[in-house]
């Protein structure tokens, strides 16, 4: 009979009393303890993860998958209204969660922009700060935020 690895906890990853990664923390950084790379331990830090990766990785980008991702910089960088363009960028975080991560349920997502361009905002005035409260339907209290910087 093969070794199996017991089944893992729906919030955390220990087994066998020691503390599993399930994948790296992005953004990078170094790890003293366990390794090179950060990593990451609860099913929440993964999702959230993995979330914003969806969300920033354009469609086209990822070789072998040209439709994942999310079309969030192009919808920025149509002509259009204020308001359209935000109606457009919640539709499409919405549409690509439910198309990629159907565990995922959003719950609110809050578009802000800069009030008054500074210097820096004029050379990219292409940038929105997206706030989305989300929740994992298999695991309960699993309410997390996540803020992404979007710009062309």
């Amino acid at each position: 009979m093969k070794n199996r690895i017991p089944p893992r906890p729906s919030t955390d990853s220990i087994v066998q009393g020691k503390k599993v990664p399930l994948g790296i923390r992005i953004p990078y950084g170094r790890d003293n303890e366990y390794g090179y790379f950060s990593q990451i331990y609860t099913d929440l830090e993964k999702v959230k993860t993995n979330l914003k990766m969806l969300l920033l990785t354009a469609k086209g980008e990822r070789p072998m998958m040209p439709t994942y991702g999310s079309d969030l910089k192009a919808v920025l960088f149509e002509p259009s209204t204020t308001e359209l363009s935000d109606v457009a960028l919640e539709d499409t975080i919405i549409e690509t969660t439910e198309m990629w991560m159907p565990e995922i349920v959003i719950d609110e997502v809050n578009i802000k922009r800069p009030e008054a361009y500074t210097e820096e905002d004029r050379n990219n005035p292409y940038t929105v700060e997206v706030e989305l409260v989300f929740s994992v339907i298999n695991i309960p209290n699993s309410t997390q935020e996540l803020n992404l910087t979007v710009d062309v």
